[in-house]
């Protein structure tokens, strides 16, 4: 990757002295680039003041890299020119590939196929090159006016897969305050993808933060490698996540995987942030890149000159499950001595009664010096409106203060336009962040709180779960490709260590009868008919049966019902607290993913569910369990028991182990899993084959 970002020789492929992409990259090359440039172009003798060839062969010196802008129909022809000159690294910025059709399609193959036997890296096509900020290289057709409207160097460093990374983005970051170290727009990523792109920024000195468009990660498993290894914080905004799901899905866990839930889930759990939009994608980085560290439960308290913005500051965090703290008891005492008699401090500090007894500046620096000494506090929030009178606010002293005393200072910032930018400016200057709108700062402290809980959280040990559940010898599935039925499933997951309902398949009343009687009443009959996969809406299961009598209409109704196909299986009904849902399958972009949520019929009207790459650690079952919404359930909610959290991660890892071992599975749904006493028991499963 490396002779990408810092080639000693670049020639461009469709340079030209008109006012075209051609000359732009050529300007921009000019303008930052300390390498040799050739620019490539049989009807031109210079461009720019540049010597120019008529091929790459004719290039007198070696060439690094080559930019092409041509049409694509050219580009196989001058791919065969770079391997004859032993070039290696090729970034095609033209259109007309993968993204045009059948006959782009096969383009692109062609030139994959040059590349691959001449040992040449692609980076594109369909793309806009990259740009290196603090090293000013501007490998790109971007217009060179960009630089001129003035682009801020950074820490951030962008992945971009589609053409977002277009100039008008660049400048609304700058405008916002926002700097760039690099910018890298990916195309249809032929070759060079964003895994080793997110590898090599790892590794970049200039780069603290990590943000990437994504529409798809066609190497899940690689990216989520990566994404964990990473010693600094990964924003993400995934787009093509509207609803497009199967029109019939064949398990529950296939289904509840749609919608990017299951990208979200694995992702999340290694640590990425997800954005909603472009500018909080590159909001959040921001926030990342000035708040490095901060204590994970991000208690906060709201400094303002408003009563009605103190109450939308609170509902805005607590949207984001963000922490508004009580004042301590010495707070409070400190505060009193600048606030009216006949008004209580609290949080949020409305400093105008203050202001209005004692002035802005014994106001500001008084409640400023009060939660600053508070070891309550980690983040303090400061709605500052300027413009109408100057500021009181010594920025770099107030950053250095909030440094020493372990604190992180925002300012949710409202005026006059004018004056607005010059305090955001100063502010920037001494290391605040500055924000708009409240919203903005709620994401973005959750996004930083939720980074530094994944970064410091404690391993579960070793010797707390063993991961060893493999059976011997590993059984071989014979079942034919399709739907295992439920007994055959459940069968198999019993092999495995995962608990299940005592069951039996059965022919006759009397056999029936037999197991009800020794598994103690009341007991569930149960039809497994071909292509039937949801009983109970074909009146396949009857419960509650506790006398003879009603074992043999339940049993009769069955066999109607069925016509004589398929098998009857009958379980001990047991009695539970609540369901609960584990299911395996096979993603295409991730590969084996365990899922795990609330189950029975919430798993499809309201799904709550959390997805990790499989086979699971003992820490990754935990984390997953722990990844729900609704968790509270699940310790215990109004006198229901607690969940074994250790049998419920046991039962996690062996699920995932059995798909590793028998890779004809593609998908296992056990739904509901009961939980009695804290103990979960798979009643229902469901296993198919490819």
């Amino acid at each position: 990757m490396d002779l990408f970002f810092n080639p000693r020789s670049i020639a461009v492929a469709g340079a030209s002295q008109k006012a075209n992409l051609g000359n732009h990259v050529i300007s921009n090359l000019k303008n930052g680039f300390t390498g040799d440039i050739y620019p490539i172009n049989p009807n031109y003798d210079q461009i720019e003041g540049l010597q120019c060839f008529a091929s790459i062969e004719s290039v007198p010196g070696h060439v690094d890299l080559v930019i092409m802008l041509v049409p694509a129909i050219a580009i196989p022809a001058i791919l065969k020119s770079c391997a004859a000159k032993g070039t290696k690294r090729v970034i095609i910025e033209s259109a007309g590939f993968d993204e045009s059709g059948q006959e782009g399609q096969a383009l692109q193959k062609e030139c994959s196929q040059i590349a691959d036997a001449a040992g040449i890296r692609l980076w594109g096509p369909n793309c806009m090159g990259l740009v290196d900020v603090p090293n000013n290289k501007f490998f790109t057709f971007m217009h060179p006016r960009v630089r001129s409207e003035g682009m801020l160097a950074g820490h951030i460093s962008l992945i971009v897969q589609s053409g977002m990374m277009s100039a008008i983005f660049l400048v609304e970051l700058a405008k916002k305050g926002i700097g760039i170290a690099k910018a890298c727009s990916i195309g249809n990523r032929s070759d060079v993808n964003e895994c080793e792109i997110l590898e090599y920024l790892e590794k970049d000195p200039d780069t603290k933060v990590i943000a990437l468009y994504l529409e798809s990660i066609p190497d899940g498993r690689r990216f989520t490698r990566a994404v964990r290894h990473s010693t600094k914080p990964v924003v993400l905004l995934k787009g093509g996540q509207s609803p497009a799901g199967a029109v019939a899905a064949m398990s529950h866990t296939s289904s509840l995987a749609g919608n990017s839930r299951l990208s979200q889930s694995v992702l999340a759990g290694q640590g990425v942030i997800m954005a909603d939009s472009i500018f909080q994608m590159a909001d959040i980085a921001n926030a990342l890149v000035h708040i490095p560290k901060m204590n994970p439960a991000c208690r906060i308290t709201i400094i303002t000159l408003s009563g009605g913005a103190g109450i939308l500051a609170c509902d805005a965090l607590e949207r984001s499950n963000l922490t508004v703290v009580q004042l301590s008891e010495d707070t409070r005492k400190k505060l009193e001595q600048i606030f009216p008699p006949w008004m209580p401090p609290a949080n949020p500090i409305d400093l105008f009664p203050a202001v209005a007894m004692r002035g802005r500046t014994v106001a500001f620096m008084g409640a400023l010096n009060a939660v600053m000494e508070d070891k309550t506090i980690d983040v303090v929030i400061i709605h500052v409106v300027v413009g109408l009178e100057d500021s009181i606010l010594n920025l770099k002293q107030l950053k250095q203060t909030a440094d020493q005393c372990g604190k992180t200072i925002v300012f949710w910032l409202m005026g006059i336009k004018k004056e607005k930018d010059q305090f955001a400016q100063n502010a920037r200057e001494a290391g605040i962040t500055v924000y708009s709108d409240i919203i903005e700062i709620s994401r973005c402290l959750e996004a930083v709180s939720q980074y530094n809980a994944y970064k410091n959280k404690a391993p579960v040990s070793a010797d707390t779960l063993s991961t060893d559940a493999t059976p011997n010898p590993v059984p071989s599935l014979s079942a034919p490709k399709g739907v295992m039925d439920e007994y055959e499933s459940k069968s198999l997951l019993s092999q495995w260590g995962i608990p299940v309902v005592e069951e039996k398949i059965i022919k006759t009343a009397e056999e029936a009868w037999t197991f009800a009687c020794k598994a103690s009443l009341p007991v569930v009959l149960k039809g497994l008919c071909p292509g039937m996969a949801h009983k109970t809406e074909h009146g396949l299961v009857k419960l509650g049966i506790s006398s003879r009598e009603m074992m043999d209409t339940a049993l009769s109704e069955l066999k109607n019902i069925m016509k004589d196909q398929g098998r009857i299986l009958i379980q001990k009904q047991i009695s539970y607290e609540y369901e609960l849902i584990a299911g395996y399958l096979k993603d295409p972009q991730f590969g084996p993913c365990i899922m795990f949520g609330l189950g029975g019929i919430l798993a499809e009207l309201e799904p709550d569910v959390a997805f990790a790459l499989a086979p699971l650690s003992p820490e990754d079952a935990f984390t997953l369990i722990n990844g729900l919404r609704n968790h509270k359930l699940l310790k215990g909610f109004r006198g229901m028991s607690a969940l074994n959290k250790t049998a419920m991660a046991h039962l996690l890892i062996h699920l995932g182990n059995l798909g590793a071992a028998c890779p004809e599975i593609e998908q296992m749904d056990i739904n509901p899993l009961v939980v009695k006493n804290g103990m979960p028991t798979a009643v229902d499963a469901s296993i198919i084959i490819r």
